[in-house]
């Protein structure tokens, strides 16, 4: 096999997706990726104890209270999305709309699974 035809056989199995600016990429990474999944992350955001806590206690945005609450929910909310991007053999999470381009690859959606994993 010619090194040309070596190099093209690697080339085919990498992927990667293309983001908006600013995207958050909540478990893996987008380059190389050839399983990525979105999220809905205001309906993830809704189902944490501490995004219920700011609601309910009308806690102010530019607290220290807010700023503690809002580090512990993206906590919970990262290591979440680890647990089941790992369950569902999944390389990438990213929120919902950050990718322009898939590049022909099969985008899924976590959200509900995220959910449930943060209600155990």
């Amino acid at each position: 096999m010619s090194l040309l035809a070596g190099l093209l056989l690697v080339g085919a199995g990498i992927a990667q997706i293309k983001t908006k600016r600013g995207c958050v990429v909540l478990f893996g990474s987008t380059a190389n990726c050839s399983q990525p999944s979105t999220l809905n992350y205001r309906k993830v955001q809704g189902a944490t104890p501490e995004w219920k806590t700011i609601k309910s206690d009308g806690v102010k945005k530019g607290s220290a209270r807010y700023a503690l609450l809002i580090s512990e929910m993206n906590s919970r909310i990262k290591t979440a999305c680890a647990t089941v991007a790992q369950t569902e053999s999944r390389d990438c999470v990213v929120r919902q709309g950050d990718i322009s381009n898939a590049g022909g690859l099969t985008v899924t959606d976590l959200t509900s699974d995220v959910i449930a994993e943060l209600g155990r």
